[in-house]
């Protein structure tokens, strides 16, 4: 019936697989739980290795890096079950239904969106305050929100979807760098007629980077959403409409050319990196950074 898709990369996922295998054994389902490696490093491959010998599970190694968009097909396509819950491995299970809430949900032709949540207690390390402070506050949101702004948005790090979808949806692999690989399936889907439906079902990420990583994944994001908006889809003006920072975008740079963002940007980056890695990042001076970057390179 279920078959839970794990891909990890440099992570350890021994406790969140014995988490899952536990309640879906509870559930007295059919199930499997696949976690595949892309790529790690050998100490994170050692521990993950101890998963061989646990009835249901699959763990398998990548002989070379796939990268975010391969690895989730192979997955995929390699799954046993009608229903496949992809999962990233930094994550970790904070309710006792959560597969079983999945399961009451269930219903054909409509992807399930469990969404994200972030502890309420801010990280030690100093580093690590923007990429929380992000998350907790635009991440961290109601499946209600969610839906109210209905349209093709999915995050690929707690949802569901039916094999018979996925094998005529799946993510698209010219994307192989981090960033925005579900907003384009959820494009694709949207296209294709699936429903996306948000339920309050969250795991919490508990992969929480460094100012300096998350900025860089960032920008890295910012270059695969230019990328697929005006290489991958040619300009389509409804994945424009519906993906929020290319709607804000458009409206500021009626008012403001690309140049003149991209020249502020060039002058203000280092005082706005320094808020962002400081102890007290503020969002404003992220949204300005992300809007300042995007301008730099729509401008090359």
């Amino acid at each position: 019936m279920l078959s839970i898709n794990i891909p990890v990369y440099n992570i350890e996922v021994v406790e969140l697989v014995n988490v899952l295998h536990q309640q879906a054994t509870g559930l007295a389902v059919d199930f499997e739980i696949r976690v595949y490696d892309d790529g790690s490093d050998e100490i994170f491959k050692s521990l993950n290795r101890t998963l061989n010998i646990k009835p249901n599970v699959v763990y398998k190694e990548m002989e070379m890096n796939l990268g975010r968009a391969a690895i989730r097909n192979t997955m995929g396509a390699d799954s046993e079950y009608e229903w496949l819950l992809f999962i990233d491995g930094d994550s970790k299970v904070i309710n006792d239904n959560y597969l079983k809430k999945y399961l009451d949900n269930l219903t054909e032709n409509r992807v399930l969106c469990g969404g994200t949540a972030y502890s309420n207690h801010k990280p030690a390390d100093p580093e690590k305050l923007l990429r929380w402070t992000y998350g907790h506050n635009r991440e961290a949101v109601s499946a209600k929100a969610r839906n109210r702004s209905k349209g093709f948005i999915i995050t690929s790090n707690n949802f569901l979807i039916s094999a018979s979808n996925f094998r005529q949806v799946h993510f698209r692999e010219e994307l192989r760098e981090y960033g925005h690989e579900d907003t384009l399936l959820g494009y694709d889907l949207f296209c294709a007629g699936v429903e996306i439906y948000h339920i309050d079902n969250a795991l919490e990420h508990t992969g929480i980077e460094s100012a300096q990583a998350f900025l860089k994944k960032s920008c890295m994001a910012l270059e695969n959403l230019k990328k697929i908006g005006e290489e991958l889809l040619n300009g389509d003006r409804t994945f424009h409409r519906q993906v929020n920072f290319l709607r804000k975008y458009k409206r500021i740079s009626f008012f403001f050319p690309n140049i003149i963002i991209g020249n502020l940007f060039r002058k203000y980056r280092t005082k706005l990196e320094d808020n962002l890695k400081g102890k007290r990042p503020s969002l404003f001076c992220f949204d300005l950074y992300k809007l300042g970057y995007y301008a730099s390179i729509k401008n090359r």
